[in-house]
C-alpha cells in the first residue's frame, strides 16, 4: 500500500531557439508537448515537466512558459543527453525547480495537513505559485485521499499544497520514517481496522472471484493482506459452509469496505454473483447496518448504488477489466 510517492520534476530552459528545443526533446527524448494541467495529470514519479521559455527572464513562471513539454524520464537525463548531444548553444540557461510529493491521507485531512506544515515549517500554496516560488532544494507536497500508485487527475488532489524549505531527499526521509504514524494520529479513534472477508461461491469459482477482490484491492489500495485461509462459516444455525477467508488491514472503516464488497456481490446488470462477509471485533456487518438511504430498498437496488459510488473511484480501462472478469465468472457457471 503506497502512501507517498515522488512527483514530477520541474525544469525551466531560458533560449531564444524555443521551436528548436522543442523538437530536440521531442525527438532524442520522446518527449511530448503539453500543457501544464494535463502534463502533470500524465506524468509519474521518474517524469520531468521541462518549462521552455525566453531568455529575458529572471525568475521563471509557468505562465512564462512558451512551450511545455513532458519528458518520462529525469532531469539528470534530460540534461546529459542535451550536452552528449553538442545541444548546449541552443540553450542560455537551464534551472531546477522545487522537488515534489504526493502524499496520500486520510482521517481529519485539514488537522494532518496542519501538523505537517508545523512540522516542515510549511507555506500552503497552490501548484502554480509553489513551482513560482519554490527554488531547487524546496519541496512541494501535496494531498489527496486517492490512489497514488498510477497517474492522478487534478481534481484529485486537495487544494493545499505545502511549499517545504527543505530539499527533497530530507523530506521523504522523514516521511518514511513518520509518515505513517502522521496518518494514524488523524485517522477515527487513531487506528486502522483489522477485518476478515469471507468470500462463499454456491458453483466454487473462488479463484475467479478472489482475483477480482484483489484486482479492487490493488487498484483503490484500501489496505495490506495479513493472511489467508479455508475456514467455515455458519450461515445458518447448525450448517455450515466452507468459505476461503481473507485477514485485511485498513485505514477505511468496515462500513466502507463493506460497501465496496457489496458493489461486487453482484453484477452490473444485477446478477448475484458471490457472497462476500465482513466480519470486525468477530461481528458480521450486514448490508443493512452499513447502508444509511432513507427508506429501506432491497439488497441489490442498494449493491447497484454501491457500484456506481465504485466506479466513481475506477479508471475506465479498471471497470473495462472487471466487467470482463465478470462476464467469464457468470459464462463459466452456466
Amino acid at each position: 500500500m503506497l502512501l507517498f510517492r515522488m512527483g514530477p520534476r520541474y525544469l525551466f530552459i531560458r533560449t531564444e531557439n524555443v521551436d528548436e528545443i522543442t523538437r530536440f526533446l521531442e525527438l532524442k527524448l520522446s518527449g511530448e508537448e503539453t500543457d501544464f494541467q494535463k502534463g502533470f495529470e500524465n506524468a509519474t514519479e521518474n517524469c520531468t515537466l521541462c518549462f521552455i521559455t525566453d531568455i529575458n527572464i529572471e525568475k521563471t513562471s509557468i505562465e512564462d512558459a512558451k512551450k511545455i513539454v513532458l519528458i518520462r524520464d529525469v532531469a539528470s537525463v534530460i540534461l546529459s543527453t542535451i550536452i552528449n548531444s553538442h545541444a548546449c548553444n541552443l540553450l542560455q540557461r537551464v534551472d531546477m525547480g522545487p522537488s515534489s510529493i504526493v502524499m496520500r491521507i486520510a482521517g481529519n485531512e485539514q488537522k494532518l495537513i496542519d501538523q505537517l506544515k508545523i512540522v516542515f515549517d510549511g507555506k500552503e500554496v497552490d501548484w502554480i505559485d509553489g513551482i513560482r516560488i519554490g527554488e531547487k532544494d524546496d519541496t512541494i507536497l501535496a494531498f489527496t485521499n486517492k490512489s497514488i500508485s498510477d497517474t492522478i487527475s487534478s481534481s484529485d488532489f486537495l487544494n493545499t499544497k505545502l511549499l517545504i524549505p527543505h530539499p527533497i531527499t530530507e523530506v521523504h526521509g522523514r516521511l518514511r520514517v513518520e509518515g505513517l504514524r502522521y496518518i494514524t494520529q488523524n485517522l477515527n479513534d487513531s487506528q486502522w481496522y483489522e477485518l476478515r472477508i469471507n468470500i462463499y461461491d454456491s458453483y466454487g469459482k473462488y479463484k475467479e472471484h478472489y482475483d477480482r477482490l484483489m484486482f479492487i484491492m490493488s487498484k483503490l489500495e484500501i489496505g495490506m493482506i495479513l493472511g489467508e485461509s479455508w475456514t467455515k462459516d455458519h450461515a445458518v444455525l447448525l450448517y455450515s459452509v466452507l468459505t476461503y477467508q481473507v485477514r485485511l488491514f485498513t485505514f477505511l472503516t468496515p462500513q466502507e469496505i463493506k460497501m465496496i464488497l457489496m458493489a461486487l456481490e453482484y453484477s452490473v446488470d444485477g446478477k448475484r454473483l458471490v457472497d462476500f462477509d465482513v466480519y470486525y471485533n468477530n461481528h458480521k456487518l450486514y448490508w443493512y447496518d452499513v447502508i444509511k438511504t432513507k427508506g429501506r430498498k432491497s439488497k441489490p437496488e442498494e449493491a447497484k448504488a454501491c457500484r456506481q459510488n465504485l466506479y466513481q473511484k475506477l479508471k475506465p480501462e479498471y471497470i473495462e477489466t472487471l466487467e470482463l472478469m465478470e462476464k467469464s465468472i457468470i459464462q463459466n457457471s452456466k
